[in-house]
């Protein structure tokens, strides 16, 4: 008799843990959303200007320096020759075509029999 009200326990919370349909889980993720997004403190617009500003002048600075550094690294690389400009372009083959007219081609003929024979 245990053993059937111990199971019987376990379905019962099977069913009250089992997950709502795709419906209600949206529904209260958004009220979820929202309640935390009333608990948020936004700053106020000098504040955010001034985040922006410092965010875009580390940007710059990172950037110029990622540029020396790289032209640096690269001027010294190519110096001791590890690293050819020249080298990366694919190489080029020339396809040169010799175009024979009639004329020759037939004076060619004439001279090659009149030898021969």
């Amino acid at each position: 008799m245990a053993d059937n009200q111990k199971s019987d326990k376990k379905t019962e919370k099977k069913d009250k843990n089992q997950k709502p349909n795709i419906f209600k889980r949206l529904v209260n993720f958004f009220t979820n959303l929202r309640a935390e997004l009333k608990r948020v403190v936004w700053p106020d617009r000098k504040k955010l200007i001034q985040s922006t500003v410092t965010v875009l002048v580390i940007c710059i600075l990172a950037g110029i320096t990622l540029f020396i550094v790289d032209s640096v690294l690269g001027g010294i690389l190519n110096g001791i020759g590890f690293y050819d400009v020249k080298s990366t372009s694919a190489p080029t083959t020339q396809v040169t075509t010799t175009v024979t007219t009639t004329a020759e081609t037939t004076a060619a003929t004439t001279t090659s029999t009149s030898t021969a024979g």
